[in-house]
């Protein structure tokens, strides 16, 4: 019963966003996937995740631009995202409770975002990003039967402890992102490079970190975003602004100060398993984005310090994405 009502109510919320009026508009779609299995053997911490993104360009009369007055100037792009994550521990072959590792977790997210782009004196231009993420932690989003089916499916070792997820919560969480870009003529090649501030507040996360990126290739403008990593998004995320072909490498440490993680300290208003978070957590990525005619894709490799004092070591896993231009 519980698989059948979760399943309706995921293809009732991609079927009102997939008839929603911002389809409509010309935009870009992209599905990313990211996976530990990508780069590595295990299947443990954050272990897999799926989003699915409508991208649009928006007019200085859209609805959007009044949420942006009091954030930045204004809104170049919108963005609707659905995902989808699972994170488990190290064994989980293991039906008792492993106490010293992280706790089963399944998460929906849905929400939206804003871009917008601003130049600045110089070569210098500034990016930032708004994002408003709603959903749902615990057994509603069916976690354990999804992962259940797959590791039957690739004959995987049979997880056994998901009676011990975190429980049924609602998830509000709101985000800001904002990047500082230098802009270089290297020859025929463009670089892009310079340092960003994020934050986030909500029951699911609440943090403020910094770091520095890099990008060298060709159509960096057509483009915004750069390599951003938080709890709820396991990898590299862009979205397009404008048509055009172009390539680049990209790279990115940040460091965050960690004050809540609901994914570690467990359920907000009731008991569950939990383990002692640290605050101070790194994350360290490279990858390569391609644009030719209407396709786009991305390929990135992460690297995440440990996110809790009993953990082993850090985590690493892939992310790839494919969009089309509509």
């Amino acid at each position: 019963m519980k698989r059948g009502i979760c399943g309706l109510i995921g293809r009732i919320a991609i079927g009102c966003l997939l008839a929603s009026p911002v389809f409509a508009s010309s935009g870009v779609v992209t599905l990313q996937v990211d996976n530990d299995g990508m780069v590595s053997s295990d299947d443990d911490h954050y272990t897999s995740g799926v989003e699915l993104l409508w991208t649009q360009p928006v007019t200085p009369q859209h609805w959007s631009q009044r949420i942006a007055g009091g954030w930045f100037g204004s809104v170049d792009v919108l963005s609707y995202h659905l995902s989808y994550r699972m994170y488990t521990p190290e064994e989980v072959e293991r039906r008792d409770l492993i106490e010293d590792d992280r706790p089963y977790a399944g998460l929906i997210l849905g929400g939206l975002a804003l871009y917008g782009r601003e130049p600045l004196r110089g070569a210098w231009h500034r990016e930032d990003a708004l994002q408003l993420d709603i959903g749902v932690v615990g057994p509603m989003t069916s976690a354990d039967s999804v992962q259940r089916e797959v590791h039957r499916f690739t004959n995987s070792q049979r997880p056994r402890g998901w009676s011990h997820q975190l429980g049924n919560e609602p998830i509000l969480n709101v985000g800001y992102r904002r990047h500082w870009w230098h802009n270089l003529s290297l020859g025929w090649l463009e670089m892009q490079h310079g340092p960003g501030l994020s934050a986030a507040l909500g029951n699911l996360l609440v943090q403020a970190g910094g770091g520095y990126g890099l990008r060298l290739g060709r159509g960096l403008d057509n483009s915004m975003g750069w390599p951003s990593l938080s709890i709820e998004r396991g990898g590299y995320r862009q979205v397009s602004t404008s048509p055009g072909s172009g390539w680049n490498l990209f790279a990115a440490l940040q460091g965050r100060y960690v004050a809540h993680n609901l994914l570690l300290d467990g359920n907000t208003v009731r008991d569950s398993h939990s383990v002692d978070r640290r605050e101070l957590v790194g994350d360290a990525v490279v990858g390569v984005a391609l644009t030719w005619e209407r396709w786009e894709m991305s390929l990135a490799h992460i690297w995440r310090s440990k996110e809790f004092e009993e953990q082993d070591g850090g985590t690493v896993h892939g992310a790839l994405s494919l969009s089309y231009r509509l």
